[in-house]
């Protein structure tokens, strides 16, 4: 392990959270809201942190291993997370384990909120709940490598080991320009989703915070009621499909910019992601019609805007949506355990792995029906496909196991069954949506807000790195890898 390389990356990192801080720190300053000193202090911690790792950092080669890129990217969330945090905890806006909570909700993408009066924070303070959700959704490694110089190849595996997905996509020969040009499609979709959200008629502040939240698939936003508390059907269609390309492949939009628009409708799992919305939103929309006291348009308003929320893991809401029928949130349950398209800022198992998954479903029945006869699995231009496969499998496995794992520690925290484990498959698919006992987060015992942490955390990461991380040898300077 070469630890001088790992401090060294860390130092430039806590710079740019330092910087990234200024952004409210001069907009309390301005609006005269007096808590710059809590953000002050926020960026000296920064800061310190990084100072006390460029004080033992040194770059003594041009390359990074696997394991090094393992530790970078496992302690930038880490460290990020924390860092998030601090506002929160230096403003006094809340006890230590909720700041802990927004800070890991916000930076992981989660959007699950535990402010009890939101409308009550600070301009500056709802700003960097909204930053914090627009930095971790394309990923702090990826806008590091795009706007900080030199990283040079230094930076290709912490670019791999933070990419979300079951297969690489880089449309870029180069790493470091496919950083670059994925962070100026970022920016280009934020502001226009944020002028959108001006011409329907949000205040700046409610178009910016807002904006950053669903293109980042975050969910929070400047309302405790959610997106609901405008009752405004312009912004709610600008951010259904704000948060349906926040959930798709940014590579792809890329590859779609250089190579022409006709690639996205090509693309299976852009296909199969826009076909589940699409059918899942028709299906709320009949339930919600046939069992509830609301006419077609008003059901399917707010099945589609529910829909796209959830399969996107923004956590957004338009509705009351814990009063549905059972076939309702079942159905939200399913897109909540989806997720998005990998390579995109949501949550969620991957539309990619499940399809990867039927792909092997149908090979083992081809294999049973013909055992003589020689199959080939194909996915895209996937090499290898039985090692991605294997691999999904395994992610399958640990992702079902962690979430129901967390669930029975709610459970016996109290929490009834049910909404203890959509509220385990919620943290680990970053969803910021819950049912029942478990709807408002800010209800939850210390130690359920804790689990939640970890559960965030491991579920951004994507299980391996973590797990990679508690081996002993992963840290050991002189075990080979």
């Amino acid at each position: 392990m070469n630890y001088p390389v790992i401090y060294y990356m860390l130092s430039r990192l806590m710079v740019a959270m330092s910087v990234t801080l200024l952004i409210p720190f001069f907009m309390a300053i301005q609006l005269n809201e007096n808590n710059e000193l809590d953000f002050l202090a926020a960026i000296l911690c920064s800061l310190s942190l990084a100072v006390f790792f460029s004080n033992r950092g040194k770059i003594t080669t041009n390359d990074i291993s696997i394991r090094e890129g393992i530790a970078i990217t496992g302690l930038s969330w880490l460290f990020a997370s924390i860092i998030a945090s601090l506002p929160f905890l230096t403003g006094h806006y809340m006890p230590l384990v909720d700041c802990l909570f927004e800070g890991v909700s916000g930076i992981t993408g989660s959007g699950a909120s535990v402010v009890k009066d939101i409308p009550g924070l600070p301009t500056s303070i709802m700003l960097w709940r909204s930053l914090t959700h627009w930095l971790g959704g394309l990923g702090i490694i990826v806008i590091f490598i795009a706007i900080v110089p030199q990283t040079g190849t230094k930076s290709l595996k912490m670019f791999e080991v933070e990419t979300t997905g079951p297969t690489e996509n880089r449309p870029l020969p180069r790493f470091k320009d496919t950083a670059h040009a994925l962070l100026i499609v970022y920016i280009f979709l934020t502001f226009i989703i944020i002028a959108l959200l001006l011409l329907c008629g949000f205040s700046f502040s409610d178009a910016v915070n807002n904006a950053m939240s669903a293109i980042a698939t975050g969910g929070f936003s400047t309302r405790n009621e959610s997106i609901g508390y405008f009752d405004n059907l312009p912004a709610e269609v600008v951010l259904t499909i704000a948060m349906l390309l926040g959930g798709g492949n940014f590579s792809l939009y890329l590859i779609a910019w250089k190579q022409g628009y006709h690639k996205i409708l090509k693309d299976g799992e852009f296909i199969a992601y826009m076909a589940l919305f699409g059918f899942l939103s028709l299906a709320i929309t009949t339930n919600l019609f046939a069992a509830m006291d609301m006419n077609l348009f008003e059901a399917f308003r707010y099945a589609s805007f529910q829909t796209a929320a959830t399969i996107s893991t923004t956590g957004f809401s338009n509705s009351d949506f814990d009063s549905w029928p059972a076939f309702s949130k079942y159905c939200l349950l399913i897109v909540m355990i989806t997720g998005g398209c990998a390579g995109s800022t949501s949550g969620g198992m991957k539309v990619a792995r499940f399809l990867l998954l039927f792909k092997m479903i149908h090979y083992i029945i081809q294999e049973k029906l013909h055992p003589n006869q020689i199959i080939h699995m194909k996915y895209d231009t996937v090499e290898r496909l039985d090692i991605v496969v294997n691999r999904v499998g395994r992610f399958f496995f640990l992702y079902v196991f962690l979430a129901l794992m967390g669930a029975l520690i709610f459970t016996i925290e109290g929490l009834p069954i049910m909404d203890a484990i959509v509220l385990g498959f919620s943290a680990i698919g970053n969803a910021g949506v819950a049912f029942g006992a478990a709807n408002d987060f800010s209800t939850l015992n210390d130690l359920t807000k804790y689990i939640c942490c970890g559960l965030m955390v491991v579920g951004r990461l994507e299980i391996f790195l973590f797990l990679v991380m508690l081996k002993p040898s992963f840290w050991q300077t002189g075990a080979s890898w």
